[in-house]
């Protein structure tokens, strides 16, 4: 037997150097689990930690100011809930003109969708008292949203003082000069290599193997026998190296999801609390990821996806075959379960997160490598369903949560829980809603919202604002876009569906607004509501008799839901008014009105027809959907770049092929440029409706029309089309493709729209406290109006100047 080495020997001699490799090791491990490693909740401590010590390294070392206690008197928010470590601390730089005592606090509701056209109408027949109050005791304005007069856009530009041009936000979608390919403008994904990535195997087998195979000869250091000196620690190095290697592969992913903001320009909330303010910011469209607030909160609003990676996927459980052979161009998940051959006791799946652990699995080659290494493309959980047909009913069951349904009845809210790997769980909540039984079982499973506890991407900031919230309000949802429209327009539900859902939706948003101005504790508080904007996207074909989806009949029994839905706005303001603190501001706005969406413009269509785009082969007839959008799909595929001159994507936006920009580009820049843009310009402002003998097109900007203070010429489109009333960009045309017919009647319960419109033909609304001067107000003067309310120096170089 050979005497090895005693660890105390090893320990004094060689202490160092089993320090050394240990820590490499560990490092290695710690890193590892420290970053990856989620309680139930979701947390990911260590990355929230760090983000935060950036932050302050940014900021600087300040020293917290005294702030208002909350009227109920609890502490302020939210560093009674939180850990110092989350609410660092802040100094309040001093204003020239403007005290602590004499500053106004300042409270903006956005609505919308709010349609200035509609308020004014509402407001002589005396439907909106609060709105009429505030008129009479302060000022009410039409509101010109920017160009394009889109929901990011628009609250974009409101929130920076700046045109879309220089915010970057343009659209609700962009392109990839180097693809063709569709993106959302709003944020994208942007993975973080996960310690090295791809080689986490190979770099954990080395490091693992040398410090086995170093200590071992450490330890074998006396013995007599040579060969065991050097053959025994080469050995066991080997087997640890590649034990070790084995396992990094196999726990270890390569990258984490992470999320980017495209937004640019400094918001008017970030610069309150650089002053040391303290801005409640509540479901403010572009605001995902959540931004640091040294003194504030923030629930991000349009941007948030659902769980899994969309702007919010509904899922529908049915026997209907023929629902799967349907257009779907909403994308809704159509999940087929058997319905006879099971006695009614079904066996079924909810769908969950994307695995994006490892690779993009929009692309194909990761989804074969994903199957190569016998992991899931997409993560699910096992649902059961029993049908009972003689009581009538539908129950729902997960784990130890169930609900049975009777048809048009919702369930509470599920909690489903997602194990994307060994370390980290991610959960998600949903609501059922039983459509029907008969003839088909049609069973809704709404998008999965973010449990407000799980957050790895944080929607909240603090990072777990949104568990002190829940707290106080119970669940709610945390999707952007957080009433399901895209079902209704798909035809599988009724008008109560959407209006039940945006009720309880509002309630709950109401119930925040509630909890958190009564707080007092804040100087600036910014909430928006959307509800007024989806129910007019849905319904307006019930108010429109010209309109190719009016029903004398729906519309005698919901026409009334849009004026509805005004008055629920009024009684938030009032809501509001109640709870203005002595010599507060109030200022209640909306990013775009509306108009009917009657027909539909095929915009690649006409390009193809005058000879501005080539098509190859056999064009596709498939439409394209979401899904394509947000999980995978192919775009342009029968296109001919060297032959196409312009192409359109997106809302509006037309881009010139350009040689330099585009990856296949065939127009030369200068002359040859301006000459397709004027020969664009011409055709589709001289274009008439054949059907209607009606122009569509009200006019076709330039970009430099648009954004004379500046713009990205490799981001923003070279042209936008904007439209009269009735008219909008088709919905195959805002993915690229390539329609039978330029025209084409809009027979979607999408009824009515704003995006592609002539801004001047969809102003929103301005209702302030106070006496504003300014005639024709523009969304842009928001930003700087608030900083000099709230006594704070207005940046130079921007696009909107104070409201006087």
């Amino acid at each position: 037997m050979p005497r090895l080495g005693s660890i105390g020997a090893m320990r004094r001699k060689y202490r160092w150097f089993a320090v050394l490799m240990g820590a490499v090791v560990g490092l290695l491990w710690l890193g590892g689990w420290t970053h990856l490693r989620m309680d139930s909740k979701g947390r990911t401590t260590a990355r929230v930690a760090s983000a935060v010590s950036r932050f302050d390294s940014e900021m600087g070392d300040t020293v917290r100011p005294e702030r208002r206690p909350s009227p109920d008197g609890t502490p302020a928010f939210p560093q009674a809930e939180t850990s110092a470590l989350l609410i660092p601390t802040g100094q309040v730089v001093p204003v020239k003109g403007a005290t602590p005592e004499d500053r106004p606090r300042v409270v903006i509701l956005g609505f919308d969708g709010a349609d200035a056209h509609t308020v004014e109408r509402l407001l002589r027949e005396g439907r909106l008292p609060h709105l009429a109050e505030l008129a009479r005791r302060g000022t009410y304005r039409p509101l010109l949203p920017t160009n394009p007069p889109q929901t990011p856009v628009s609250w974009s530009s409101m929130a920076t003082g700046l045109t879309p041009g220089r915010t970057g936000i343009f659209d609700f979608l962009k392109r990839d000069p180097r693809t063709y390919y569709p993106a959302f403008a709003l944020n994208e994904e942007a993975p973080q290599t996960f310690l090295f990535g791809r080689a986490n195997g190979p770099v954990a087998a080395v490091c693992v193997g040398l410090t086995v195979a170093l200590l071992s000869w450490v330890g074998l250091r006396r013995t007599k026998r040579r060969g065991w000196r050097v053959f025994l620690p080469i050995v066991l190095g080997i087997a640890a190296g590649a034990g070790a290697g084995q396992l990094a592969d196999r726990y270890l992913p390569y990258q984490v999801p992470q999320a980017v903001n495209h937004r640019q320009g400094k918001p008017f909330w970030a610069i309150a609390d650089r002053h040391g303010l303290r801005a409640y910011v509540i479901r403010y469209p572009t605001t995902f990821p959540a931004e640091k607030l040294r003194h504030g909160f923030m629930l991000s609003g349009l941007g948030v996806p659902d769980i899994r990676g969309t702007i919010g996927q509904p899922t529908i459980y049915t026997d209907d075959a023929s629902l799967l052979a349907q257009a779907n161009e909403f994308s809704l998940k159509v999940e087929l379960v058997d319905v006879v051959n099971t006695g009614g006791r079904i066996r079924t799946v909810v769908w969950g997160p994307r695995n994006k652990l490892y690779c993009d699995t929009r692309r194909a080659d990761c989804r074969a490598f994903l199957e190569k290494r016998g992991q899931p493309v997409q993560f699910q959980e096992p649902l059961e369903i029993h049908v009972d047909s003689n009581a009538r009913t539908v129950t729902v069951g997960y784990r130890h949560q169930s609900a049975t349904l009777r048809p048009k009845e919702w369930s509470d809210w599920f909690v489903f829980t997602f194990r994307v790997h060994p370390l980290l769980k991610l959960r998600a909540i949903g609501r059922f809603y039983l459509i029907r039984l008969e003839p088909f079982l049609l069973l809704y499973l709404s998008p999965l919202h973010f449990h407000p506890e799980s957050h790895p991407i944080p929607f909240t900031w603090p990072p777990d604002g949104s568990e002190w919230l829940m707290r106080q309000v119970g669940l709610f949802k945390t999707m952007g876009w957080d009433i399901d429209t895209w079902t209704i327009t798909s035809g599988v539900v009724d008008e109560d569906h959407l209006l039940e859902d945006a009720t309880w939706t509002v309630e709950k948003q109401r119930q925040i607004l509630r909890t958190l101005l009564s707080r007092g504790d804040w100087d600036l508080y910014v909430q928006v509501f959307d509800f007024t904007d989806r129910v007019q996207h849905v319904l307006w074909r019930l108010i429109d008799p010209a309109h190719p989806l009016y029903d004398p009949a729906r519309a005698q029994q919901y026409a009334r839901e849009i004026e509805r839905s005004y008055e629920e706005m009024d009684a938030i303001v009032g809501e509001a008014m109640e709870r203005l603190p002595p010599g507060g501001r109030l200022l209640v706005v909306s990013d775009h009105g509306f108009t009917s969406f009657r027909r539909g413009m095929n915009y690649n269509t006409w390009l193809v027809q005058h000879g501005f785009m080539k098509l190859q082969g056999v064009q596709a007839t498939e439409l394209k959907t979401l899904e394509d959008l947000f999980i995978e799909g192919d775009f342009f595929e029968h296109v001919d770049w060297s032959q196409t001159k312009a192409y359109a994507l997106g809302l509006g936006p037309i881009y010139i092929n350009l040689k330099g920009r585009e990856a296949q580009g065939s127009v030369e820049p200068g002359e040859e440029y301006e000459t397709v843009r004027r020969a664009l310009i011409h055709g589709l402002e001289s274009y008439v409706d054949p059907v209607t003998g009606e122009k569509p097109v009200y006019k076709v900007y330039t970009r430099e029309e648009m954004y004379p203070s500046g713009f990205d010429p490799d981001l923003i489109p070279d042209l936008r089309v904007a439209h009269t009333h009735n008219y909008r960009v088709s919905w195959q045309t805002t993915l690229g493709h390539v329609a039978p017919d330029v025209v084409e009647d809009n027979l979607r319960n999408w009824s009515a729209d704003h995006c592609s419109a002539e801004p001047s033909l969809v102003p929103g609304i301005l209702f302030a406290n106070w006496p504003i001067r300014t005639e024709r107000p523009q969304i842009i003067d928001v930003m700087p109006t608030v900083l000099r309310l709230l006594g704070l120096p207005v940046p130079s170089g921007l696009d909107g100047r104070p409201l006087e």
